[in-house]
């Protein structure tokens, strides 16, 4: 047996990824929802790789680290059949099809986005050519709800920069804006509900034909600066409505805890998960749950925590004592560091970032947006931090220097082995 696509930089299924600690292997979620066959499928692969723990993404996917063997056809297939992988190797490398967690229980939303989700995902799985796409193109879709992606979010840590976003301005059309480099592009094309999917075809179309004029994959951010938007649209083979007369809308960014569904009755509940950990045990915990209480169902999020929705609101005592249980909890500071893999993972580490990030949280009195990076790459958050660390090394040792935005906090960096002296530094910016 071996890997069934190309090896890519960017993680996937068909093919292997090398780390410093083995394989890694990244799920695609479409929409972060994830179905109670589809989870249970998830821990028992798991169980067979002898892979104790599942980490969600900051594209609420899903990824194992560490893994020591091929899967074998078998998880490829059984993976396939409950709509979690490809059907056609080649196109692995496209990210997953991003949207709000909340989609069809927001009450706030315009545009329950769940069915054009899969619309879209249909298409790019069907569309054989889109191979020859760049592993870094996204498109995500924004319902206009009080949980937003995208600029629309609802603090700017929180933003995810697609290469394709639309975002509803109605109950009935989307505005679109363009992501590349870590920064938001609007236009004033505006795209009916009925022709969303025949807008993404022409967009990603006209990509393609950008792309293959050259040899290298070339990404968004070189099509923007070459042909800029309006050459770019001007290519694409669909007639967009055009008007910059649309509203804004704002979004929160509180998603934990118990929140109200439109549905009368319903909530649903945001559980915190430490740098988007949970072990076999909790994932399998959640099911249980969700299927005892819920729809079965289980939400992922951008933001590496996950969500139980469709819970009847009498009942959401019990299932937050449950969740405690699990060793989970729905407080945002289990939340607030996001930390890329760091040693021994990634060669490129300075530090041990999850080892040092899951001992600050231990030590933190308020939840602020923490990113820990061990380079200066700063994989982990796509976006602006509110405080971030970034691994270096001090006469031999490992430490970090601390930011907050752009301004150093502390003009030396701080050993690692002197994490209460960071955690300080950090609580005083509250205090």
């Amino acid at each position: 047996m071996s890997w069934l696509a190309a090896s890519n930089p960017c993680p996937g299924l068909f093919y292997g990824t090398s780390a410093q600690d083995g394989t890694l292997i990244r799920i695609r979620i479409p929409g972060g929802i994830l179905a109670r066959h589809q989870a249970i499928a998830i821990a028992d692969i798991a169980d067979r790789w002898n892979t104790p723990t599942v980490q969600v993404t900051n594209r609420a996917n899903l990824q194992f680290r560490a893994v020591q063997s091929i899967p074998t056809p078998e998880v490829f297939s059984t993976l396939q059949s409950v709509g979690l992988a490809a059907q056609n190797p080649q196109l692995d490398h496209l990210r997953n099809v991003m949207a709000s967690p909340t989609a069809g229980i927001d009450p706030s939303e315009l545009i329950d986005t769940r069915s054009i989700i899969q619309a879209i995902d249909r298409y790019l799985q069907n569309t054989p050519d889109l191979a020859g796409l760049p592993p870094k193109f996204s498109i995500g879709v924004d319902g206009g709800g009080e949980i937003g992606i995208g600029a629309r979010s609802g603090a700017a840590w929180q933003h995810r920069y697609n290469e394709i976003q639309l975002s509803a301005v109605t109950c009935n059309q989307f505005k679109l804006t363009l992501g590349s480099n870590r920064q938001f592009y609007e236009t004033d094309a505006l795209i009916e509900l009925s022709d969303c999917v025949d807008a993404i075809a022409a967009l990603t179309q006209g990509y393609l034909e950008y792309v293959q004029q050259s040899q290298k994959k070339r990404r968004m951010r070189d099509l923007l600066k070459e042909w800029g938007i309006e050459h770019y649209l001007s290519r694409v083979p669909f007639q967009f409505e055009r008007s910059s007369d649309h509203p804004t809308l704002t979004a929160r960014s509180q998603h934990l805890g118990v929140q109200p569904q439109h549905q009368t009755g319903l909530s649903y509940i945001g559980i915190a998960l430490k740098l988007g950990w949970m072990s076999i045990a909790q994932l399998q915990g959640l099911i249980q749950l969700a299927e005892t209480y819920g729809s079965g169902e289980l939400r992922l999020t951008p933001w590496q925590s996950v969500l139980l929705p469709d819970i009847p609101t009498q009942h959401t005592s019990p299932v937050l004592k449950a969740i405690k249980s699990l060793d989970l909890s729905i407080d945002p500071i289990d939340s607030t560091i996001v930390a890329c893999a760091g040693k021994p993972g990634c060669a490129s580490s300075e530090t041990q970032t999850q080892t040092h990030a899951l001992a600050l949280i231990q030590q933190l009195k308020h939840p602020i947006n923490i990113h820990i990076t061990g380079c200066t790459k700063g994989c982990a958050q796509p976006s602006p931090a509110e405080v971030t660390l970034l691994g270096t090394t001090l006469q031999g040792a490992e430490a970090y220097c601390v930011f907050a935005g752009d301004r150093a906090l502390i003009d030396r960096p701080i050993p690692a082995s002197e994490l209460s002296t960071i955690a300080s530094l950090i609580n005083s910016l509250h205090d």
